[in-house]
């Protein structure tokens, strides 16, 4: 065969052979599998959504206005002192000591120091500017006596009086004295009268009518001893948050307090020897009348009270 024949040959079996090859590579069912969609994420929030929660994180951050509220609630407690210096009970030539050979006696007066004083208070504010409110309050100190005029004189008949005998240490009363306060007050906030009972400052005035309750562990008194008592004054009330403010106050405590005299003086022996509770009157011609004491006048008390506390509404 010549040349060219041979070439031709050889071209054509080639043909021949990848015919079908290429017909098996191209069928469908050995195709490469085609690839899995990827989840797709969506970034964006609806924008209605999204304003609606920020409306409410607005309304739930709303700036707090601050004012005296009616119609809420007010709860106090507050630290403070009541002024008991000054006189609380006095007589004259009563007994104030007695032995087995003599008895002793002078004017007696007795003197308080200042009281720690915490108070409670219940309120219900009636409008922005006045509210009603229940006082319970506490005082604990203690008392010292004094003994001026004194004279002694031995226990036997027609035995004559000495004059200024020497002051025992213990002959004079120091001890406590505890009394308790309960009233209703009224608080009025002027500003708000005339303004809008808006800001965090809010001076106020106040006044109530109640009792107080003095009890005094001393030979000269009967148990407890009660008394109208009539309070005035007034203070600052600063707002801290909605629900909280600091609260200043002074007041005036007016009273007129008679206490009751004890049954007897003091007892001796195991209570065998009852020593009455006596005064030694000068008659006019210098005399000395004993008795028993029946009643004490009364004495009228003005007393400072100032306090700090904290106050919460709801």
């Amino acid at each position: 065969m010549s040349q060219k024949s041979v070439s031709a040959l050889i071209i054509l079996l080639m043909i021949t052979v990848s015919t079908p090859l290429l017909a098996q590579d191209t069928d469908p069912q050995d195709a490469p599998p085609a690839e899995e969609p990827q989840p797709t994420f969506q970034l964006l929030r609806d924008s209605s959504s999204a304003m609606d929660e920020l409306d409410i994180e607005e309304e739930e951050m709303e700036i707090w206005e601050p004012s005296i509220r009616g119609g809420t609630i007010e709860l106090s407690f507050a630290f403070g002192f009541l002024d008991f210096n000054k006189v609380l009970w006095q007589h004259d030539q009563i007994i104030y000591k007695y032995t087995a050979d003599a008895t002793y006696w002078g004017d007696v007066k007795i003197k308080s120091e200042s009281a720690f004083n915490p108070v409670l208070r219940i309120g219900y504010n009636l409008t922005d500017w006045f509210s009603l409110e229940g006082v319970g309050g506490i005082a604990i100190a203690e008392y010292n006596s004094t003994i001026t005029n004194r004279r002694s004189r031995e226990n036997k008949p027609n035995t004559p009086i000495v004059e200024n005998p020497p002051l025992g240490e213990f002959d004079a009363e120091h001890r406590s004295l505890l009394t308790l306060q309960a009233s209703l007050n009224a608080v009025l906030y002027p500003l708000s009268i005339i303004g809008d009972a808006k800001g965090k400052m809010h001076p106020f005035l106040t006044a109530g009518v109640g009792g107080m309750w003095y009890e005094m562990n001393s030979n000269y008194f009967d148990g407890i001893s009660g008394a109208s008592d009539f309070s005035f004054g007034g203070g600052l009330r600063i707002l801290v948050d909605k629900n909280i403010s600091v609260r200043f106050e002074v007041l005036a405590h007016m009273n007129e307090i008679e206490f009751t005299p004890a049954p007897n003086f003091t007892t001796l022996e195991e209570g065998t020897v009852v020593v009455p509770l006596d005064e030694f009157p000068r008659n006019e011609d210098g005399s000395v009348n004993q008795q028993v004491v029946e009643k004490y006048d009364s004495q009228t008390l003005t007393l400072l009270n100032w306090s700090i506390g904290v106050q919460g509404s709801f």
